[in-house]
């Protein structure tokens, strides 16, 4: 097998060129991506079996957590039954499915909020989104030694240069436009406004900055190398990613597809028909996807576009026509566009409780009318307990024999914890406190903000200014389990609505464990 080039190493600051711009615009430096969007993107070599950390890493934004629901339940998707939590999303989904989507939706975010020209990042980001979904597709379609889920988060940030520069500085980004509009060429237009610089140079110099991995950064080049043989996955990477974006920005400046399609036909093995039906399965895949997404589609006009790019393939006389008539009357409207205030991505949308929390039940009842993977109910478990009872911190701990000494030790975890506050969870049971007495007793308990002498030193990190509340996993009558709950000081108390649905949920748990157990009583 031939070995597959490394791409070139970069470095982890940005060039003295780089910050030089950056400083004309009055920054100390570069704005850092968003942890959430840094996250997601890091799991994409992650094993498919981490739904556990895919949903921790959306829950810790409530507002992204409503905004990926919101789109699983679109008619994008049409599931027939409403899904209301992350973890079903992503049993129902797929793991690659829900990171990718979520990963766009986070980044939307990131950079609508960050932008004062919200046309045109909503069209650049749109082009970069309908490529990524081609990118992703093709790699699957065409069985070519990439993953589909590195492709498309390639893809994606395939023209971050050109975002960056429309972000952070609009008035050269319009320059810019309007020098290649005037007939130059796109490298040429940006060498010229920015100090020598090209989006090319600037997107690589950021993801290195971000520490965006080798193969994000490598994927961003214009101009790949046809793949060696069919083994060197990062040629059939850049050229994917290469190909798509400018796919997509042929059919939105209506150019010919020909000189594309010859040098990238080959290499990819797609002809024009096959290229247009990837394109027109893009954009049906991204109506549904959020307010931005479709403000950005009519704003290209991407759907009358495409039926010209259709045309020229197939019946270039039509083609003829059409321009013809536009140029004598006018491009005919696409559609009403939406209101200036739908740019904001997936606006929140008011989830009542009380149906969050009967969702929740029957979702968790319906799995355990079946077979089931005991990890991912307990995640479906306490995102029930986060979400839809509202807790700011979830923690589930098993018992564990050491020895001379049994220890509670926390395996998940959900809301404001850090990895470390999950795995650093250990009680020993030999030790007085409330945790040993609710697990000895079998008595649920509540614990107010800073009480003396409830927990022992290791847990202050943990308990302090909140009110805790103990749950105890018994099966028949002993003691295997706790599950940790708190909210922050100030908060309401729980109801005792919340409280009996709290006791459900950790019935729940005792009947998960039964079933696996063999039904034994």
């Amino acid at each position: 097998m031939t070995e597959t080039a490394k791409p070139e190493k970069r470095p982890k600051q940005p060039s003295a060129k780089l910050a030089e711009i950056f400083a004309k615009m009055n920054m100390s430096e570069l704005p850092a991506m968003s942890h959430n969007v840094q996250e997601l993107i890091s799991l994409t070599h992650s094993s498919r079996s981490a739904a556990y950390e895919l949903a921790k890493v959306i829950l810790k934004d409530y507002s992204l957590t409503k905004k990926v629901l919101q789109v699983v339940n679109s008619a994008y998707y049409s599931l027939g039954r409403p899904v209301n939590s992350i973890s079903k999303a992503v049993t129902i989904l797929g793991f690659d499915a829900v990171r990718d989507l979520a990963t766009a939706i986070a980044l939307f975010e990131d950079f609508i909020r960050a932008g004062l020209e919200k046309d045109a990042i909503s069209k650049i980001l749109t082009r970069s989104f309908l490529s990524a979904i081609q990118a992703r597709d093709l790699a699957f379609e065409k069985d070519l030694k990439v993953m589909p889920e590195e492709a498309f988060i390639c893809a994606l940030l395939h023209n971050l240069g050109k975002i960056i520069v429309c972000l952070y500085l609009p008035d050269r980004y319009r320059e810019i436009e309007e020098k290649i509009k005037a007939g130059m060429a796109q490298n040429k237009a940006a060498r010229a406004v920015l100090d020598d610089l090209t989006f090319e140079e600037i997107g690589e110099e950021v993801a290195a900055f971000w520490n965006l991995s080798e193969r994000v950064i490598a994927a961003m080049k214009t101009d790949p190398a046809q793949p060696r043989d069919m083994y060197d996955s990062l040629a059939y990477l850049r050229n994917l990613s290469s190909f798509s974006n400018q796919l997509v920005d042929h059919i939105c400046e209506e150019k010919s597809l020909d000189g594309l399609m010859a040098l990238y036909g080959g290499r990819l093995s797609i002809s024009k028909e096959e290229a247009l039906v990837v394109v027109n399965r893009s954009v049906e895949a991204s109506e549904d996807i959020s307010d931005s997404i479709r403000y950005g589609l009519s704003k290209l006009k991407m759907r009358s576009r495409l039926r010209y790019a259709e045309d020229v393939v197939r019946n270039p006389e039509r083609a003829k026509k059409r321009k013809m008539m536009e140029a004598e009357e006018g491009e005919e409207p696409e559609g009403e566009e939406p209101r200036e205030e739908t740019v904001e991505v997936l606006d929140d949308l008011a989830i009542s409780q009380d149906k969050s929390i009967n969702d929740f039940i029957h979702d968790i009842t319906e799995t355990l009318m079946g077979p089931f993977n005991i990890n991912d109910f307990y995640i479906n478990l306490l995102e029930g307990l986060y979400r839809g009872i509202g807790f700011d911190r979830v923690l589930l701990a098993i018992m564990s024999i050491q020895a001379d000494k049994k220890v509670l030790v926390g395996r998940f975890g959900l809301g404001d914890i850090d990895p470390a506050g999950i795995t650093n969870f250990e009680y020993n049971l030999n030790v007085p406190g409330v945790v040993a007495q609710a697990l000895k007793n079998g008595k649920d308990m509540a614990v107010p903000p800073n009480t003396a002498g409830a927990f022992p030193e290791n847990m202050k990190y943990l308990v302090k200014d909140r009110t805790v509340y103990l749950f105890p996993i018994c099966l028949d009558g002993k003691p295997i389990g706790m599950i940790y709950l708190d909210r922050k000081k100030g908060r309401p108390k729980l109801d005792a609505a919340m409280v009996k649905a709290t006791r459900l949920f950790r019935d729940f748990a005792v009947m998960a464990i039964r079933k696996l157990r063999g039904g034994k009583k």
